[in-house]
């Protein structure tokens, strides 16, 4: 490059940053009349490039992978694209959302009383924290916002109400996306420690040793010991600050009069509920399909009425879980859109599992499986039994997946 093109290249870049990208364009304009009168500014600007030392805003994708890319072929790769062109502003409304529902729910059973009712309050606030993982779930995928910075903090934030580490759980669920269905993968860990992962005679079977079992101990000691000990991959920093805040809304709830409020309607349903709830939507996901090589057939897709959709299907992550573990980066709203594409357009869809209601069958669609029944049939398919695997501590290895 000669001098001449390094000074102009540098007055250019001087131009840009303080004349902003009109001062610039315009400086091109009669640079080139000047030296080549005969250049056509217009014709010659799709060829140019001006060097501005500013990184070019990378446009937003629906994040599949190279095998996804090949199946779905380049046309319906770009139609997923576009859906996360769309902006990113109500993940601050969502949170809002679960929050707000969560303290009506805490009023109600403090105001009506006896034992039904509070009862049935403390449940839903554990069905609004599961909510509220999938909004942290958002932020790791970076799609709660825009903005990389505010999802680590919001990230943060939700996951200190929740009393878990962030980052633990960040780099778990990366190892599950990027490892799926391999020996590292921590859901395959849970399914095998929690016996999800082997024959069942029939359903009642799996509900009573799989679901009811694992909810009467393994998962209220899993979610105590997931406030109260340390990750092994959390800083010691990250994990002193984690209780110190605890123990600051602790001690204002006590000191407001609200500790055993505090205590039922938010501690009590974060260590025996919201683990329930989140080990019913990993059974969904992946449960009987997880070890398949084939990406298509790894992920369980569901639908069901309304109450069911609302209890279990979150943020829609859960019901739509195939297309999140092609298309990462698409954010929950657009999901159903996304699903709405891939059916039309995907050949493969009718091979994707995809039931109707999660306990029970549907009557309005009696020829699709319910979740529970197609894990069952799934696993029982299975030619040979996925044996433990050795030096597995699940109460270490397994704190931080959620999804």
């Amino acid at each position: 490059m000669s001098a001449h093109s390094r000074g102009g290249s540098t007055v250019l870049t001087h131009t840009y940053r303080t004349c902003g990208e009109a001062g610039a364009l315009a400086a091109v304009r009669v640079a080139a009349s000047v030296t080549d009168p005969g250049f056509s500014f217009d014709e010659g600007l799709d060829s140019m490039s001006i060097s501005t030392g500013k990184p070019a805003r990378r446009r937003p994708t629906a994040g599949a992978s190279g095998a996804i890319r090949r199946e779905f072929g380049s046309d319906l790769v770009h139609r997923l694209d576009q859906l996360c062109s769309h902006g990113r502003s109500e993940g601050p409304v969502d949170l809002s959302r679960d929050y707000l529902a969560a303290a009506v729910a805490a009023a109600v059973g403090t105001l009506v009383g006896g034992p039904i009712v509070p009862a049935l309050c403390a449940v839903y606030v554990g069905v609004r924290q599961r909510h509220l993982s999938n909004l942290t779930h958002e932020c790791i995928h970076t799609k709660f916002t825009r903005s990389p910075r505010a999802n680590r903090i919001f990230g943060h934030l939700i996951t200190v109400t929740l009393g878990e580490p962030f980052t633990p759980y960040k780099r778990s669920h990366r190892v599950h996306h990027a490892r799926l269905g391999s020996p590292d993968d921590p859901m395959l860990r849970s399914y095998i420690s929690r016996n999800a992962n082997r024959r069942w005679p029939d359903t009642t079977a799996f509900v009573v040793h799989v679901i009811i079992k694992n909810a009467a101990w393994e998962l209220p000691k899993f979610g105590f010991l997931t406030l109260a000990a340390k990750s092994r991959d959390e800083t010691w920093t990250a994990a002193v600050s984690r209780w110190t805040a605890w123990v600051a809304a602790i001690a204002l709830a006590a000191t407001c009069g609200h500790l055993t409020e505090f205590a039922l309607y938010w501690a009590l349903p974060l260590i025996c509920v919201r683990p329930v709830i989140t080990w019913l939507t990993d059974l969904g996901n992946h449960a009987g399909l997880i070890e398949s090589d084939d990406p298509i057939l790894q992920t369980r897709g569901w639908t069901s009425h309304a109450l069911t959709r609302h209890l279990l299907g979150g943020h829609n992550d859960d019901m739509y879980h195939p297309i999140h573990h092609w298309c990462p980066n698409i954010g929950w709203r657009q999901l159903p859109a996304a699903a709405d594409i891939l059916r039309a357009e995907f050949p493969r869809w009718p091979e994707v599992p995809w039931c109707s209601g999660f306990f029970f069958r549907r009557r309005s669609t009696p020829d699709r499986p319910s979740v529970i029944e197609d894990i069952v049939v799934r696993l029982n398919s299975q030619t040979q039994q996925t044996r433990p695997i050795p030096g597995h501590h699940p109460a270490r290895e397994e704190r931080h997946e959620r999804q």
